[in-house]
Order: structure tokens, then sequence, then C-alpha cells
């Protein structure tokens, strides 16, 4: 099949192995006019260095959609993510779309059409509200007695997740885990998924020097705009790096230990990332983005 008659095609993996310089110029090659973000936090306006989102000078006449779309305040939901999304997408139907993220839920909810369980912002609200109160220790206790199959995949630690699951339960009076296929079902596509991951040493390497130009384009200053301004929405504050240099910011943390706990925590989210891509067996995976773009562009 050649690649223009390719109706999708989806870029995914680690933070920080270069998938968004892949679609760039996997874009550019094919002379497609946009891409479709599947991250998580590019959504938000104002944190733009920490997100690593590509510059105008980057996309140079290429469209991102789905990034800078709601203020850090405000919460957003997968199922308005995947709603306004097929949206952009019936509008590209006599095009490839090209998806890139690495945010997995976001990504799998996109590609594969699932229809997220419905949503009660006040409920969740209130939800959160008692999981501060008691603990997260009680919030995935309560998951576990209510949805045991869900909190076996869910982490102790992930408060946003455990709200949402017990929000649904709320709801719906249904079991999480209940809804659709799940996201270790695997549907035939009509697209093509690419997973690039350079190899775990490289991809430290990637992680650090990257790390230190977030630095050096100014994320400090980034920070210190938001944390005067607004107050993170639960979803916002999960970003890597932002509750860190906050710390820094109001003296908590030294400038050394703020970015090795950063390089902690994206170390960590790339094997976690890994984690969930490689259960797909649909993705082809390649080292580096000449690899993938000869591929792509030779079927």
């Amino acid at each position: 099949m050649k690649i223009a008659e390719r109706r999708r095609i989806s870029i995914v993996g680690p933070t920080a192995s270069g998938k968004t310089a892949l679609s760039i110029a996997l874009a550019k090659t094919l002379a497609i006019p946009s891409v479709i973000s599947c991250d998580s936090m590019a959504i938000y306006r104002y944190m733009n260095i920490g997100t690593a989102k590509p510059s105008s000078d980057e996309l140079a006449g290429i469209a991102c959609h789905m990034i800078d779309i709601v203020d850090p305040d405000q919460e957003y939901s997968v199922a308005q993510f995947s709603k306004m999304t097929a949206t952009i997408e019936a509008r590209s139907s006599e095009v490839p779309v090209i998806f890139v993220g690495g945010s997995g839920l976001y990504h799998t909810a996109v590609f594969d059409h699932l229809e997220p369980p419905p949503t009660d912002p006040a409920l969740r609200e209130e939800i959160a509200h008692q999981v501060a109160q008691y603990g997260i220790e009680w919030g995935y206790s309560r998951l576990v007695e209510l949805d045991p199959t869900a909190a076996q995949k869910i982490e102790p630690a992930n408060l946003r997740r455990i709200v949402r699951a017990l929000e649904v339960i709320e709801i719906t009076k249904r079991p999480f885990s209940s809804f659709g296929p799940g996201v270790d079902a695997y549907p035939e596509s009509s697209g093509e998924i690419i997973g690039l991951f350079p190899g775990r040493d490289r991809l430290e390497e990637r992680i650090r020097a990257r790390n230190e130009l977030l630095f050096e384009r100014g994320w400090v200053d980034e920070c210190a705009s938001l944390l005067k301004n607004f107050e993170l929405s639960l979803t916002a504050a999960r970003a890597i790096g932002y509750s860190e240099i906050f710390n820094y910011i109001k003296g908590e943390l030294t400038l050394d230990e703020t970015k090795e706990t950063i390089i902690m925590r994206s170390r960590n989210f790339a094997k976690r990332q890994m984690a969930w891509f490689r259960r797909d067996p649909r993705v082809k995976w390649f080292e580096g983005p000449d690899d993938a773009i000869d591929y792509l562009t030779s079927r």
C-alpha cells in the first residue's frame, strides 16, 4: 500500500525519543499539512517549555492540532480530547493523518476510537477532595473494593486515575473496567503505528540533554509565571518537572536536586510508556527517525 493511500499514521514511544521531530519531518516529506498531538500535557496554554512543544520555526508551516486548547487551571478529560480529535480527523478525510504523542491512554482512545465512559466534573472534584482528606491509600483501597480488576491496572500512586475510576463507578453504578474492550484490546486498524526507542543508554542521554536545554530556554521563569497566575488543575499538576521547579522557587530544593529529580521522574515515566506501548503488537519499532521514514515511504 502506497503512503498516499494510507489513512492514519501514529508515532509513539517514550519521552525524549524524538517523536515530535519525526512527525514534522514525515509531514514535510509527505506534504501533509498538519499533525495531531496526543500529549495530555501539551493541551495546556502557558506550559510550553516544560512540555517541549514544537516552536513555529520547527513546524515551519505544519499545523499542530490539540495543543494550547485550555488554561492550566482547567481539567480536560480523555472523552473531551477524543471527541475534539475525531472532529479534526473528519475534516482531514482526503489526506493521511499523523498522530504523535507518548500519552498512552490518549493515543489509544484516539487511534482506536474507544468511547470513554461519562464524566461529571463536580463529582470528580468531590471525590478528589475525599481522597485528599483521607489519603490516596484510602482511595486506592476503595477502588480495590469496588473494582479489583481496574485496581490491578492502576498504580496505587496514580491519583488522577484512581479518582477517575471512582467517578465512573459512582456515575454508572458499573465497574470502571467494564467499559468497552479496554486498553488491552488491539483491534485491526487502517493505520500504521511507528514506535521510536533509541535504546536505554541513548534515551538516558537524550533525557539529560533535553532537561538542560529546557532550563536554558527559561523553564524556571515559565514556572514562576504559572505559580503567580494559576492554581494548576489535577491533570496539569502531574506534568513532569513543574512541581519540582515550584519547590525550587519556594526554596525547598536546590537547582541540582531539582534537575536530578526531574530526570528520575522522566526516566520512570519512559519505563511506564514503554510498558504501555510494548504490549501493542501492532507497533513497528525503530531506533531512529531515518529508518522510520525509509520504512514508511517504501511501503
